[in-house]
């Protein structure tokens, strides 16, 4: 729920059916309510803390999600008003894109069997054109290509350096953990002198208080940040080639045609962080990975060709040089 909820394509609503049909039920085996899916994507339960008399404390559970994913639900449900309201015929770009004039979330209609985009003018705008959903996608897939590895075999390669790139990774996550460690050691010194100072009367209470309350504080999201160095491991790596593997199959699996519509806004959530509409005319932005792969792609598609045809003359080492150099990036 909190994965789906995050990238913007779900209302509570629609949330509450797709659970519903994966067989989450209440205590008394009925369908979950949407007022109930509101409650559980607010608790802090899931990432770890306990709530009472509203006051949020560190629990002794394992928790099912992060505090980086809580906090980005947390934003979805005080924004009502930009969410997608459920239907059962929705359309791709529901919600996903603004008027570029005004701001305007573009409003889409269906006319003779396909959608149609057009400013809603809520807001004082003179943008009047009604543009089809297919023309957006056709402006859109080019950008798609953009950040395409050239082929599989730049795939497999990248697999590989990313593999080895993960050496450093755990070197500097090794001598982080020592940084982190130090910290939090030094906070413990702090709550107990203060704890010390306010039996012997040295300084207020008051203030004692204060100094313990931000220290127990600071260890707290120091401890945070190291478990979350554990997590990040393999994580690295394999976050990695899955973007890039992603890149390669984003046009084919959204063109495919047992692709749904939920599948498709999902694809879209991942490669832009939002769309702009101007009369007829699209101006996307990536997200922050494919932003990377916008400046990153082209250059390896580049060097890999150039160090392909090195080794077709015969330089065998021509790879060697070449993966230094990417991995130092």
């Amino acid at each position: 729920m909190f994965e789906l909820y995050s990238t913007g394509n779900y209302s509570l609503t629609a949330l509450a059916k797709i659970v519903n049909e994966e067989g989450l039920r209440n205590k008394r085996n009925n369908k979950v309510s949407r007022s109930r899916i509101y409650d559980l994507l607010s608790d802090p339960f899931y990432y770890g803390k306990n709530r009472w008399n509203d006051k949020i404390s560190a629990g002794q559970h394992k928790p099912l999600i992060s505090k980086e994913l809580f906090d980005a639900v947390q934003a979805r449900l005080s924004r009502k008003s930009s969410q997608p309201q459920y239907k059962k015929h929705l359309p791709v770009f529901k919600a996903k894109i603004k008027c570029k004039e005004c701001g305007g979330i573009i409003t889409w209609e269906i006319q003779k069997g396909h959608w149609y985009g057009h400013c809603n003018h809520y807001r004082k705008c003179s943008q009047k054109i009604y543009v089809r959903q297919e023309k957006v996608e056709g402006q859109l897939f080019p950008y798609f290509d953009e950040v395409v590895p050239k082929n599989e075999k730049v795939l497999r390669w990248l697999e590989k350096a990313l593999k080895e790139s993960h050496v450093d990774q755990i070197d500097y996550n090794t001598s982080r953990r020592e940084e982190i460690s130090r910290l939090i050691k030094l906070a413990d010194e702090r709550m107990e002198k203060a704890y010390a100072d306010k039996l012997d009367g040295k300084i207020p209470f008051n203030l004692c208080d204060k100094v313990i309350e931000d220290s127990a504080k600071e260890k707290e999201n120091l401890l945070e940040s190291l478990a979350k160095l554990g997590e990040a491991r393999v994580a690295y790596y394999e976050v990695g080639f899955a973007i890039h593997e992603l890149a390669l199959k984003a046009k084919d699996i959204y063109k495919c045609q047992a692709a749904t519509t939920e599948e498709k806004r999902l694809l879209l959530s991942h490669i832009f962080s939002n769309l702009a509409l101007n009369a007829d005319k699209i101006t996307p932005n990536y997200t922050l990975a494919f932003e990377f792969l916008i400046k990153w792609m082209p250059e390896i598609n580049k060097s890999f060709e150039l160090a392909e045809n090195r080794m077709n003359k015969g330089e065998k080492d021509a790879f060697t040089s070449f993966r230094s150099t990417v991995c130092a990036g």
